[in-house]
């Protein structure tokens, strides 16, 4: 199974659009948001973007304001949205997902033994490390608004590795 994951796409609707496309492309069956959304519209846009059949499952960042009402508009698009962190399976692997606001609590999944896989946003920055049995993953950034780089990433659940896609 092939997952997306994406990250601090920050309202960038063309952004958004483009990762989708491509995730689409190359076959995923589950996209991971790690949050910093911001707008509900953002919710919206992954969806239109995706079609249906693609499971879509996010977190809180730090940036969502109006969450009452996102969490309204992505149930109407089918978009999951876990809360602060997530826990989920995926093609027989153990996942979390988390914005990384707080590196204590990140270094706590990472270093947990818990999981096969840890998805992470926050920072912009694009990282693929293994970190003992555990592929940790941030897709850097979809906005691209602080790199100049619009990324998500790939995970291949069999293999239990990630490529970083460079969107623009």
């Amino acid at each position: 199974m092939l997952l997306g994951v994406m990250s601090d796409s920050h309202d960038n609707v063309w952004a958004i659009r483009r990762a989708a496309e491509e995730l689409k492309r190359r076959g995923v069956g589950l996209v991971l948001h790690a949050g910093d959304w911001v707008a509900p519209f953002s919710a919206r846009a992954l969806r239109e973007a995706l079609g249906e059949g693609i499971r879509v499952v996010g977190v809180w960042g730090n940036n969502e304001g109006e969450r009452p009402y996102f969490l309204e508009m992505a149930r109407k698009y089918g978009v999951e949205i876990a809360g602060e962190a997530a826990e989920l399976e995926a093609g027989g692997r153990r996942i979390a997902l988390y914005h990384g606001t707080s590196p204590v609590l990140l270094r706590a999944l990472v270093e947990s033994g818990l999981y096969d896989l840890v998805v992470y946003g926050h920072t912009h920055q694009a990282a693929i490390e293994r970190r003992g049995r555990t592929l940790v993953v941030n897709p850097g950034e979809v906005c691209g608004c602080l790199t100049g780089r619009s990324t998500a990433a790939v995970v291949d659940l069999a293999k239990l590795e990630a490529e970083l896609l460079f969107l623009t």
